[in-house]
């Protein structure tokens, strides 16, 4: 007899749930036609319960013929695996090494010296957090830092050599304080003039005219305090000229600043008038002579997108020739697919970073109960986690019922959560609370490695991943027609909903669009993702203000907490150490994914990962002069399927949407494709109220829920 794997000794390392004692029998008829064991079966006593029930298999095969593609998994690479072999290629690799955590000592082999220099990466955070801090209250500093060097100018008075020392002290203060609220109005004009998401909002004119007046002020405050240095002795014209006076050290500080605001300003086209305005000598494209040849690493090789305003509207993009889709869009509140403030969108969040930034930082979302189940990829042997929250007791509002239920008449929710996430993330919790308040069961699939599941394999967590996803909807579709069919109610069992928020997102939109109509979800919602992550390979913005502190919490949990000796075997040392000193989203997946996974490239993995990756990019990424012709893989999409972004995302830019033609998307193929873009929102953003923390994240979710009413509506009037 065979022992069982070291995890299973341990009940939090795979998140080890046994079935609640409050489910009701409804509850319990939904996981008996689930048929998926409760225990991760390689550390189950019971071999009953890894087993499924073939007699229901057999059934519903003959009802549901999605297996006879791949197994009914849509894998990548897109090979055809039965059991057997996928026993065989496991049986060849080696013995996958422990999953736990590994000292930074041992990580660099046991080098202080390459540990020291790793360490010197980690200010990429903290300084990208200091200038999103800046960039975030930019919009009130501004006003507030002119109107009282405005204050001052009015109510000033000329210091004189005769005052006290008091009074040079006082004065002294005084300078301190007016180079400090200078400096931090001029740079919060420089924000509001030259940054995307405050120009995309309130265009070039107002932080223009802001940075002209914060200039002028601050060079008349350097004037007064270049002359009440000369009163008082410390600067004699003509004589022993102290280069490092405060008054030159701030001037050469502003003028600085002016500089690099100007050269940000000529830059926002692209760099083209740069081109224009200095010589051509300058400005020729030099031979880079440390760059390699062989380099394929886009991001060293992207051209400057320079502002990047968005070029589309915002609006409700859908075919009006498919009279299902048409149907949905009906049924569709207005109101619950409007964001504004007039809607009641916090009113004092005025761009992208503070509508993603505040909801996460002041948005709490209390615990949600769950039970845990599990089901196979048969592609190579891995074992999903799937946690289970069902609805209260009618009439419970609290949670505090002592049964739980499972509601025949309400759809049902696969929830794909965002990188380094899980169902105990904010926003899947308020999704998941506000479902089960309203009589929805909700099933959020667990990533690869998340929440301390394990992995028994070598094949951890990428992007590029549909298999997951098709077993775990397959699962669930066939439980609702088991489930149905008990009831006598085959031809309207519940609608089965696939929704993806961020990575969770773009996961789910590339298996709508490859499984095309073999798709096992009824609809599906995308929330925040985007349709071809290759147009963020040039958003700098994102690369610089944002990623560097989600990349340095996904290393230090995930790649370093658990699978470092994974990446380890299987990459170089050189490409380990560059793995440890990333600081962008975009350059992890060079060194660890696209390395350990043998994509191509960057590109070749985006292209993979993405529901447009097989097409020709749009906006001339490359620098192709030719629009791209074909719609690829995502006009093969077969179910009611809604995107929702707002042009202001932070992280995803509005470019990953995919097209510069919103309605031809909407329109490709059999026009199931509905695009729902918001002028403002963030990312997974969407504040609504004076009190954001209040409501939540309660747009964007009640948005995913009325969709999917819509659709439960017009499937049932089809």
């Amino acid at each position: 007899m065979t022992s069982k794997p070291t995890f299973c000794h341990d009940a939090k390392a795979i998140g080890l749930e046994q079935p609640s004692t409050k489910l009701d029998t409804s509850a319990k008829l939904f996981l008996d036609h689930l048929g998926l064991p409760t225990v991760h079966p390689l550390c189950s006593d019971d071999t009953t319960q890894a087993a499924v029930d073939t007699t229901i298999n057999e059934k519903l095969n003959n009802i549901d013929n999605l297996t006879i593609i791949g197994q009914g998994v849509f894998e990548l690479p897109s090979i055809n695996l039965n059991t057997q072999s996928a026993i065989q290629i496991a049986n060849n690799l080696p013995q996958p090494p422990v999953i736990d955590s590994i000292s930074l000592l041992e990580l660099h082999d046991n080098s202080l010296y390459q540990l020291l220099l790793t360490a010197s990466t980690m200010s990429a955070p903290t300084i990208a957090m200091m200038e999103l801090w800046l960039r975030f209250f930019a919009v009130f500093i501004c006003p507030v830092c002119i109107c009282w060097l405005l204050h001052r100018e009015i109510t000033k008075t000329t210091i004189t050599t005769t005052r006290k020392a008091k009074d040079t002290k006082q004065q002294d203060k005084k300078e301190k304080t007016t180079i400090l609220i200078s400096m931090m109005g001029l740079a919060s004009s420089a924000v509001l003039f030259t940054d995307s998401l405050y120009v995309y909002e309130y265009g070039r004119y107002l932080g223009l005219s802001y940075f002209v007046l914060a200039s002028i002020l601050t060079l008349l405050c350097v004037k007064d305090i270049k002359r009440n240095e000369h009163e008082r002795g410390v600067v004699k014209v003509g004589q022993n000229i102290r280069l490092l006076s405060r008054a030159i050290l701030f001037q050469w500080a502003i003028t600085l600043l002016i500089g690099l605001t100007m050269v940000v300003y000529f830059r926002s086209d692209g760099g083209d008038m740069m081109k224009r305005l200095l010589p051509s000598t300058l400005t020729k494209q030099q031979p880079n002579i440390d760059n390699d040849d062989d380099d394929d690493n886009p991001l060293h090789h992207m051209p400057n997108p320079g502002i990047d305003l968005p070029t589309i509207n915002e609006g409700l993009y859908h075919s009006s020739s498919n009279p299902y889709i048409s149907s949905i869009v009906k049924h569709w509140p207005v109101e619950s697919r409007t964001y504004n403030v007039e809607n009641g969108a916090t009113p004092y969040l005025v761009n992208g970073d503070q509508r993603t930034g505040i909801p996460f930082i002041v948005n709490k979302v209390e615990e949600q109960e769950h039970v845990r189940v599990w089901v196979q990829n048969p592609y190579d042997l891995e074992y999903i986690a799937l946690d289970i929250a069902f609805p209260y007791e009618e009439g419970d509002t609290n949670g505090e019922s002592t049964k739980f239920i499972h509601d025949v008449t309400k759809p049902v929710y696969l929830i794909l959560h965002g990188l380094n996430g899980g169902s105990h993330e904010e926003y899947v919790k308020d999704f998941v609370k506000r479902r089960r308040s309203e009589g929805s069961t909700c099933v959020v699939m667990i990533a690869r490695g998340m929440m301390d599941t394990n992995v028994i394999g070598w094949n951890v967590f990428h992007g590029a991943r549909t298999g997951d996803v098709d077993v775990s909807a397959r699962a669930l579709r066939r439980g609702l027609i088991s489930l149905a069919d008990a009831h006598d109610e085959v031809n309207h069992r519940q609608v089965l909903v696939g929704l993806g928020y961020s990575m969770g997102a773009i996961i789910l939109s590339n298996y709508v669009a490859r499984s095309g109509k073999y798709c096992a979800l009824d609809a599906a919602i995308a929330v925040s993702g985007g349709l071809d992550m290759r147009q963020n390979l040039n958003f700098k913005r994102s690369m610089r203000l944002w990623q560097p502190m989600l990349t340095f919490g996904l290393r230090e949990d995930i790649l370093i907490g658990k699978f470092a000796r994974h990446y380890k075997h299987r990459l170089t040392k050189q490409q380990f150490l560059s793995l440890l000193r990333v600081t962008s989203i975009s350059a992890l997946d060079v060194e660890a994914i696209v390395t350990y996974n043998s994509y191509d490239s960057l590109v070749h993995y985006y292209s993979e990962m993405s529901a447009m990756g097989d097409r020709n990019p749009d906006f001339r990424l490359f620098e192709e002069s030719n629009p791209p012709m074909s719609w690829g893989r995502i006009a093969n999409v077969s179910i009611p399927f809604a995107v929702l972004q707002a042009l202001d995302d932070p992280l995803v830019g509005w470019r990953t949407i995919g097209t510069n033609d919103p309605q031809g998307l909407a329109d490709s193929g059999s026009g199931n494709v509905i695009l729902l873009l918001t002028k403002g929102g963030g990312h997974v953003g969407w504040p609504l109220g004076n009190n954001p923390a209040k409501n939540s994240w309660k747009w964007m979710n009640d948005a995913a829920r009325d969709f999917a009413l819509a659709v439960d509506i017009a499937k049932r009037d089809r």
